[in-house]
């Protein structure tokens, strides 16, 4: 009777627990929506950037192996947006630090093997 009673008892807790998990929400399904943008591919000391043709700069992270043999070039790509936080504190003083948005890069396409003339 105690094994039946124990071995119900582990059956009703692995149910549960199971059960708990899979209602759980997914990451996936909480994260933003991916974003996808057009244009020139650039590199410069702080990263890789991508510059629309109406002149508006995206400053791009992750996929580095795509996206370095895209600089140069007319590429679509896929994201999710985020934010890079950049400390600007001097020696001495407060702490401070920048934030700008950038787009985690999960797809490049390239588009063309020139960009466009970027819009002034």
């Amino acid at each position: 009777m105690c094994k039946s009673l124990t071995l119900t008892l582990l059956l009703l807790i692995s149910a549960v627990w199971s059960l708990a998990e899979s209602s759980s929400p997914s990451p996936e399904k909480n994260s933003p929506d991916l974003t996808t943008i057009q244009g020139c591919l650039k590199i410069d000391r702080s990263g890789y950037e991508l510059v629309e043709s109406d002149g508006t700069l995206h400053l791009l992270s992750g996929a580095a192996r795509k996206l370095g043999p895209q600089v140069g070039h007319e590429v679509e790509l896929t994201g999710k947006p985020g934010t890079r936080t950049e400390d600007t504190t001097i020696a001495g003083a407060g702490s401070s630090a920048n934030e700008f948005p950038v787009l985690e890069v999960k797809s490049v396409k390239l588009i063309a093997d020139t960009c466009k003339s970027v819009a002034h």
